[in-house]
């Protein structure tokens, strides 16, 4: 056994031309029965975090109303979503009114 050992730690490896872990012929690393166990691990834990987060914590029933039932005041947000909607956009912009100052020296015939 001991010499068997020693004889694989001797053992020539073939050689590739150019970058060993690129191309066509490359030499993959051998996957361990440890990572392997780890990466599924990981799967069952990232999907049972989706699990988690697609369910919402509170039903539609339970969510109407909550701010009433904490005794929150709902006034206060009433106005601020109204004034969400009041809210002046910026008149639109083109191109020519930054360049309008361009046709300052232009003349008509």
């Amino acid at each position: 056994m001991h010499l068997t050992r020693v004889l694989q730690y001797f053992k020539k490896r073939p050689k590739w031309p150019g970058l060993v872990r690129a191309g066509k012929k490359r030499l993959l690393p051998v996957v361990s029965p440890t990572q392997k166990a780890n990466a599924i691990r990981a799967f069952i834990r990232e999907e049972t975090n989706v699990k988690i987060l697609q369910n919402p914590y509170l039903t539609a029933e339970e969510e109407h109303g909550y701010m009433k039932e904490l005794g929150k005041p709902q006034e206060k947000f009433q106005k601020m979503m109204e004034a969400k909607k009041e809210k002046k956009w910026p008149k639109d912009i083109s191109m020519k009114d930054y360049l309008e100052h361009l046709n300052v020296t232009k003349s008509w015939e």
